[in-house]
């Protein structure tokens, strides 16, 4: 179907055809009286070898022609209306039965044959299936039926500058990400301009017009989907403006969101099986804004169940803006790993809103890894409580010419962009141990092996690896008697710590806490100053135990086990060391970390 009208034509009457394509009317039309004679002068049907040209206004005169020949040439001037961008080439095939969609290919009022329109199958235009763009029609079908009309392997479905009003959301795809794969992937939706400059409308804009969960809904597992070019107004209709879900490959630029009730850009891996992730997309020039109370700018998410997150992807030049709304995010970031944002933006205005909270409440170990290069952030939170806490995550050249909030939580570690380092010293202790410094300490005394910096809040006592994660049967010789040596900034108030019972829920961890004494067996001979148990537990669960009337300074908690007789028994686990505590195993000294957190308020 391509480009195959120009076996049908000869040298004259190519020059015939672009002659009549100037004119304003053609054979069907409903010109004027004068504009008819005009047009039957230079639009004369012309036959060459068997073949017939035909020049049209607009589709309705186009469904109405009866071509005389078997196969001839038709010029569409436009859909609506002559010069709307809705025309085209088409051949016409008395004996085609290709099916039609009524903007490539167009049975037309006759019994047989069909108008194949000349275009390459990997490029739509909305102006094709009868878009208006007025800001005034329905363009939901035509939209749709551009998208629908590529092909497997996907293609350009184009908006031209326009204000296109729809009543449903949009699919860009047809999976469910979950069992369910989109047999369609390669979309790109792709309009002229987001409309960034506030003094000038968008080049291309969307408007929801009826209430709806998303306008644009890219549905996975898809890969290679684009979407720029477009300002996405949700008009207090649309909870999201766009919602990428369970999607691969992905590039999504020069886009605006505002009017949403919910959520701007929605960004959700799918659920099970496992690799309906989001992974390797890309954002850029992208800008959300929240104009209602109580909504999100962005949201990036997972399905922690499956596992299945949203991770590897850049974000460059983008802002995310509560604006003037109260109780907002600009941005949420929940089951992610390893994202990196370049010069963005998380802005508020209200003192309500939040300019991105770190959140790990139904996501334990998670968010983690994300890195900020020249980013700022007016404000943050990190949710926490005592399963469930985030990883580490890294700013360089974090902003603070506008009064931004510069992170104290100790797994939000960086740079500012004045040379000012938060949360990093925890480097510099590590590095004096590993070296065995006696580099002093503030009070200009020798650091001795067991120095620890006071730490605030909850504090892990464990780093990652799974690959060194191991278990410590309590019941054991090998690991009866398992410590954790702390330095608590503020009151010791308890601890959240990993502990297995070996598949039946049965047997007692307790935790005895003493105040530290010069090393572990002189500390032991102390006394028990709190101690908490956790009895009959879920098999390899974080577990929470409190502790009372307990100051800062160093303490060392000891976890033993027991189990009814002739049960495997309990245990705990261990993964990688830290710098923030010091782990024991029947009294000796050993290069890991106790998995779990110490509290302190």
């Amino acid at each position: 179907m391509k480009k195959m009208i120009l076996t049908f034509l000869s040298a004259g009457l190519l020059t015939t055809l672009l002659l009549a394509g100037c004119s304003d009317g053609g054979s069907g039309s409903a010109s004027t009286e004068s504009e008819t004679e005009t047009e039957t002068e230079q639009v004369e049907q012309v036959t060459v070898s068997g073949a017939g040209s035909y020049v049209v206004s607009t589709m309705a005169d186009l469904l109405e022609l009866e071509p005389k020949e078997p196969k001839a040439i038709v010029i569409l001037k436009g859909y609506h209306r002559s010069g709307d961008g809705g025309g085209g080439t088409f051949y016409y095939d008395i004996t085609s039965r290709i099916e039609e969609n009524g903007a490539t290919v167009i049975k037309g009022n006759r019994a047989s044959g069909r108008f194949v329109r000349d275009y390459e199958e990997n490029y739509v235009n909305v102006k094709w299936f009868g878009a208006k763009g007025d800001g005034s029609a329905d363009d939901t079908a035509a939209i749709q039926a551009a998208i629908d009309t590529l092909p497997n392997g996907g293609g350009t479905v184009a908006l031209p500058g326009g204000t296109y009003h729809i009543s449903a959301t949009l699919n860009m795809g047809n999976g469910d990400a979950g069992q369910t794969v989109s047999s369609k992937g390669g979309i790109k939706l792709v309009g002229t301009g987001g409309g960034f400059a506030f003094s000038t409308p968008a080049s291309t804009s969307i408007v929801a017009t009826t209430e709806m969960e998303a306008m644009i809904h890219v549905r996975g597992r898809i890969s290679d989907c684009e979407v720029s070019g477009i300002y996405l107004n949700g008009n207090n209709k649309a909870k999201t403006c766009l919602y990428l879900h369970s999607f691969t490959g992905g590039y999504f630029h020069n886009i605006m969101a505002m009017g949403f009730t919910d959520i701007g850009i929605k960004v959700m891996a799918g659920t099970a099986p496992t690799g309906n992730y989001n992974i390797y997309n890309r954002f850029e020039s992208i800008g959300v804004f929240c104009l209602y109370d109580n909504t999100t700018a962005i949201l990036f998410d997972g399905d922690y169940g499956t596992n299945n997150d949203t991770w590897l992807s850049v974000l460059t030049d983008c802002r995310f803006d509560t604006a003037q709304s109260k109780n907002s995010i600009a941005a949420h970031f929940k089951f992610v790993d390893s994202i990196s944002f370049y010069r963005c933006h998380f802005n508020t205005y209200d003192s309500s809103s939040i300019g991105a909270v770190f959140d790990a409440l139904n996501n334990h170990d998670f968010p983690c890894g994300m890195a900020f290069y020249d980013c700022s952030m007016v404000s943050h939170e990190v949710w926490e409580d005592a399963s469930h806490t985030i990883r580490k995550q890294y700013f360089y050249g974090f902003g603070t010419y506008d009064n931004e909030k510069i992170p104290t939580h100790n797994k939000l570690i960086g740079v500012t962009d004045t040379g000012e380092t938060f949360n990093m010293d925890d480097l510099d202790v590590f590095l004096a141990h590993k070296n065995n410094s006696s580099t002093p300490d503030d009070n200009n005394q020798p650091l001795d092996e067991y120095f620890l910096l006071a730490k605030g809040g909850r504090v892990d006592t464990c780093s990652g690896g799974q690959d060194v994660a191991k278990h410590r049967n309590l019941l054991q010789e090998q690991a009866k008697e398992v410590a954790v040596l702390v330095n608590a900034k503020g009151n010791l108030i308890g601890g959240s710590f990993y502990l297995s019972s070996y598949d039946n829920n049965v047997g007692t961890v307790k935790f005895d806490v003493y105040r530290w004494n010069t090393d572990y067996e002189t500390t032991l001979k102390g006394e028990v100053l709190a101690t908490d148990s956790v009895v009959d537990f879920k098999d390899n669960t974080m577990c929470d135990v409190e502790f009372e009337g307990l100051g800062n300074g160093y303490y060392l908690i000891v976890a033993t086990g027991s189990a009814p007789a002739g049960d495997y028994g309990v245990a705990v686990w261990t993964r990688a060391a830290v710098s923030t505590s010091i782990t024991f195993v029947n009294g000796e000294r050993v290069d890991a970390g106790l998995h779990g957190q110490f509290i302190t308020n």
